[in-house]
């Protein structure tokens, strides 16, 4: 399967020039990261020989894939302090992720 969210997509939502690909490249990287953050956290797959997202819970994962390269490609730079880094992701992910995170039961 291919990555969830491609280059023209994500580019709509940042409401960049389609015809730019200055910034594909980069662009391309957050997208791979986003995606792995979202399974890393939830325990989910989206990209696999099977996976274990799809229908509406897949729509709510490539949103929070758009929400998350946007805020990576608007700063760029670290740029809180560990004092003042947020140690929660923020409400709105919260909102799309929790949902689809797999809990272990025990069994």
């Amino acid at each position: 399967m291919s990555e969830p969210v491609g280059i023209e997509d994500i580019k709509v939502h940042l409401h960049l020039d389609p015809d730019d690909t200055t910034d594909d490249a980069y662009l391309t990287s957050l997208l791979l990261a986003a995606r792995r953050a979202i399974e890393i956290k939830t325990g989910q797959t989206i990209v696999a020989d099977e996976p274990s997202l799809a229908g509406a819970d897949l729509e709510m994962a490539k949103h929070a894939i758009r929400l998350i390269v946007g805020t990576w490609f608007s700063s760029r730079e670290h740029i809180a302090s560990e004092a003042t880094a947020p140690r929660e992701i923020p409400g709105t992910l919260t909102w799309l992720i929790e949902p689809l995170m797999k809990w272990d039961d025990g069994e």
